[in-house]
């Protein structure tokens, strides 16, 4: 019985988790667009010396961490295509 409690009270939890996170996507996916206009007016505003030095020290995962870390409405995604556009 406390079994079958138990699991039901997973799968909640994991749905309402659910929930949220799309919520959050959405929410991050529309300030995005709200505050840059497109990939291009992104690519703009950042700090590439910034990125291509933490690219060159640490790495291509460091580099996408430090672009969601300075500009938090980008989504990986984004993070990654900008990453790898970088000329190496």
């Amino acid at each position: 019985m406390l079994d079958a409690i138990t699991g039901t009270v997973a799968v909640g939890v994991t749905a309402a988790l659910a929930v949220a996170g799309d919520r959050a996507s959405k929410k991050r996916e529309k300030a995005f667009w709200e505050r840059y206009g497109s990939f291009e007016g992104f690519r703009g505003q950042v700090d590439e010396e910034r990125i291509q030095r933490v690219r060159r020290e640490q790495g291509d995962v460091a580099a996408i961490k430090a672009v969601r870390q300075s500009y938090p409405y980008v989504s990986l995604l984004f993070a990654k295509r900008y990453v790898e556009g970088l000329s190496a």
